[in-house]
């Protein structure tokens, strides 16, 4: 099977189904030898009952995050993240600048 390019599992066996062995019927893939004896067994697929289920898993995935959250207190309603009070700076003080004289550098000499 690994020099075989895979395509799906078969319906009937679960079995990974590679290109050159597989039958698609009735919306699903199928072994040669699995569609011949058990093909007739399933009902074509209904769309929009296929679409529900696919939403209703999503929704299940969502719920389930939303409560890990919730129980680890990661969601916004917790207080506690908005009860943080922001970060203060210091301004630090600007120095002054101080004009200095300049000593004159040369000095007439004798």
């Amino acid at each position: 099977m690994s020099t075989e390019s895979f395509i799906d599992m078969c319906a009937v066996c679960k079995q990974g189904v590679s290109k050159t062995l597989m039958i698609y019927q009735k919306g699903r893939v199928f072994h040669e030898r699995c569609f011949e004896t058990y093909g007739n067994q399933f009902p074509p697929i209904n769309q929009e009952l296929a679409q529900e289920s696919a939403r209703t898993r999503v929704e299940l995935v969502q719920m389930k995050n939303l409560k890990a959250r919730t129980d680890a207190g990661l969601t916004e309603e917790n207080p506690k993240q908005k009860a943080r009070p922001k970060k203060k700076t210091k301004k630090s003080k600007s120095k002054k600048s101080v004009k200095r004289s300049k000593k004159s550098a040369s000095k007439k000499r004798k």
